[in-house]
């Protein structure tokens, strides 16, 4: 039995998740077992269906890898297909399965990668292909932590809070190649459409909470040099809500609840959005993260 902590929520684990920070603390939110499946759910997938959705019961299976059934925001159940690959397997767990999880609870979770600047959660959030985890590791290696890689779990206490997620990064072959990483002895994921790259990165891990102060949404658009531009007002509760982690699944799931919403805009009360394009060619992180520090960073400096 493991024992972790992630996103907020402590975990006891009939399997291990190497990626995960241990926890000596007993307690637990989340129970994560390896079983066998009803009958119904392997009739189902013999039938060809391969998941079902609802507000308390989620399952969903991926071939030559496990099936997942997660109930009532406090159980994962595992039951692993023959010789699986033991990395698909982890990743699962830790981002949709812990993804479904948080929804169940009615936690409010980014989809994004988390970088603490001054003591504060700056959330990097986005389509597929906008250069998150490009723009955030770039970050790190610039000497800033960062909080979570791809999850941003809030929490509010008077003001909105990020949990710390895990210390690693994944990241594709084009992020690879332009901030000079090697790939060997690193675990790798084959994805939808491209191989991700599973990078420690313990040095910069930030393993604390931090208050959330900003959402930036990275774009790719038609101009020729990178821009920021502020969002306000309704504007500022729709990007939240529209970069909500698994988001996509919440329909099946009986849609946003009053209490999610309301968890929403009172993160939308208290932070500020803004929104960062970039060109469709060309390699502009380092006019993004200057753009960023004259935003986050240098503001007190002009006011003098």
């Amino acid at each position: 039995m493991y024992n972790y902590i992630v996103y907020g929520l402590k975990i006891k684990s009939d399997i291990e998740i190497k990626e995960f920070m241990k926890n000596e603390d007993e307690n637990n939110d989340i129970n994560i077992v390896l079983g066998q499946t009803s009958q119904d759910i392997k009739d189902m997938i013999c039938e060809g269906i391969r998941s079902f959705y609802s507000k308390t019961k989620i399952w969903f299976h991926i071939d030559n890898i496990a099936t997942y059934y997660i109930t009532d925001g406090k159980t994962i159940l595992v039951e692993p297909c023959e010789n699986p690959d033991e990395t698909l397997l982890r990743v699962y767990l830790m981002c949709s399965c812990l993804g479904f999880i948080m929804l169940q609870r009615e936690q409010v979770a980014i989809h994004g990668g988390v970088i603490n600047i001054d003591g504060n959660a700056v959330i990097f959030t986005g389509d597929r292909g906008a250069g998150k985890s490009t723009l955030t590791t770039a970050l790190r290696n610039k000497g800033y932590q960062f909080i979570s890689d791809d999850v941003a779990a809030t929490y509010f206490d008077k003001v909105p809070y990020v949990y710390p997620g895990f210390p690693y990064q994944k990241l594709c072959d084009d992020a690879m190649d332009s901030l000079g990483y090697k790939r060997e002895g690193l675990s790798t994921i084959n994805g939808e459409d491209k191989v991700k790259y599973v990078v420690p990165a313990f040095d910069s891990f930030y393993d604390k909470s931090a208050p959330l102060t900003s959402i930036v949404k990275l774009e790719v658009g038609d101009v020729d040099k990178v821009t920021i531009d502020k969002v306000i007002g309704q504007e500022k509760l729709i990007l939240i809500m529209k970069n909500v982690y698994r988001q996509e699944f919440l329909g099946f799931m009986g849609g946003m609840t009053p209490v999610f919403i309301k968890k929403c805009i009172d993160i939308a009360k208290n932070i500020t959005c803004y929104k960062v394009t970039r060109p469709k060619e060309g390699f502009t992180v380092n006019e993004q993260i200057n753009l960023i520090e004259d935003t986050f960073i240098n503001i007190e400096e002009k006011a003098i």
